[in-house]
């Protein structure tokens, strides 16, 4: 939990409670909040709710269109958010700021048609904690008991639809900004943990990194692929000159997408030709297709990691490379080994056999996927996929679990 700093001149411990856990049933508040002090840092005191609204629609584009987070169904920002996605040509993973700019730079009226809900209550809400009002007439005793408050939060001006902070507010926004930004975000991580219980890495997904690096992997899987020709298991055709010039470089794909594991560990990653990656984009790729030759790939990978006679720094490389793997590995599983300490384990998991690997990350992968399907992600096949091209007709007019028959029976027979 974190501890806003104290100040005599305002009553922090009502501000506190503006973002209290209990009285939070959608986003609005702590977005609405957030809102006003992207507007603060710029030096403004007088807010109008269009700016508000924008600065809310922008912070949760990403974790709404590319993590694709339930929000809950009271909250009205997924459907503002995708239905603005579908007018605007903006990316899921844009930047926030230009997402920002894009929608204030909207025709005004179509913008308020879609963000209105979001003026609503929240702006009158959110100050709760100062005043105590009884009736129905919410949203009016609020502007009217905050025009008498010299020492409100804020103040509605301007026909009611801007807000002027006070004085002493502005100030000690402005002077601890790093603290509340930090304040308000553990809030809504903590209200999307609520409502995506079984994700994985919320904090992580708040919103877009600034930078993802992938050198080390990528240098990982061209040192296998000068021991063993590189294959891409989408489309089925090995890594040549021909080929890359035909789909496109080496590039690395995250089996599970990266914005539902948002991580880059090497059990995860594969070779994929840099169009074919571009065509899987964000889905799941289909397990019935795909789940067998994703673990016989990463199987070869992990024994070539720690069977083959690396020299030099690669010793040092490789032992790292290999604790990704150990994040697959039951927590406390033994494999036959009693002891529990980590270095037994460790060696226990150096020692495991293709098929318990295999079952270890068939465990992993499975519930994950089911997850991320619930959550809306699609599944995806390659249309290119060459196995295809000795079927009857195209994998849409097909049952999957029938191509899927197919497929290992095309598979039997080109080995014999």
């Amino acid at each position: 939990m974190i501890t806003l700093p104290a100040a005599s001149e305002i009553d922090v411990r009502r501000f506190s409670n503006m973002l209290d856990y209990s009285t939070q049933s959608a986003s609005y508040k702590p977005l609405w909040l957030m809102g006003i002090l992207e507007e603060v840092k710029k030096g403004n005191q007088k807010i109008d709710f269009k700016t508000i609204g924008c600065h809310m629609v922008s912070k949760v584009w990403y974790p709404i269109l590319h993590c694709k987070l339930s929000f809950g169904y009271q909250d009205s920002l997924p459907s503002i958010v995708t239905s603005l996605g579908e007018k605007l040509a903006l990316k899921p993973d844009e930047k926030v700021n230009h997402i920002f700019n894009t929608l204030m730079a909207m025709d005004e009226k179509e913008l308020l048609k879609e963000i209105k809900v979001l003026f609503d209550m929240v702006p009158y809400r959110l100050l709760s904690p100062f005043y105590s009002v009884k009736g129905n007439s919410f949203n009016k005793t609020i502007k009217e008991m905050t025009a008498e408050d010299p020492t409100a939060f804020y103040q509605f001006v301007e026909g009611g639809k801007t807000i002027f902070i006070g004085d002493a507010w502005f100030e000690y926004m402005n002077s601890n900004q790093v603290i509340i930004e930090a304040w308000i975000e553990y809030s809504m991580i903590y209200y999307l943990q609520k409502k995506n219980p079984n994700v994985p890495a919320i904090p992580l997904k708040i919103k877009a990194p600034d930078k993802r690096d992938l050198n080390d992997a990528t240098k990982l899987w061209k040192y296998y692929g000068t021991h063993k020709p590189l294959r891409d298991i989408y489309i089925n055709k090995t890594f040549t000159d021909e080929t890359m010039a035909q789909y496109g470089n080496l590039s690395l794909d995250h089996f599970l997408p990266w914005s539902f594991v948002l991580h880059d560990e090497v059990w995860n990653l594969l070779p994929s030709f840099k169009n074919i990656n571009s065509s899987k984009s964000n889905d799941l790729p289909s397990l019935e297709v795909y789940l067998k030759d994703y673990c016989n790939l990463q199987y070869d990978l992990f024994n070539f990691i720690r069977a083959y006679p690396h020299q030099g720094k690669s010793i040092k490389e490789m032992k790292k490379l290999m604790e990704d793997y150990l994040h697959i590995m039951p927590a406390g599983n033994d494999f036959g080994n009693k002891s529990k300490e980590i270095e037994e384990q460790e060696r226990a998991w150096h020692q495991i056999g293709e098929d318990k690997f295999k079952d270890c990350l068939r465990g992993t992968v499975e519930p994950l996927y089911q997850i991320a399907y619930n959550q809306g992600y699609e599944i995806w096949i390659c249309k290119e996929k060459v196995i295809y091209e000795e079927l009857a007709c195209t994998f849409e007019d097909r049952d999957i679990v029938t191509i899927a028959e197919e497929v290992e029976s095309i598979y039997k027979s080109e080995k014999q």
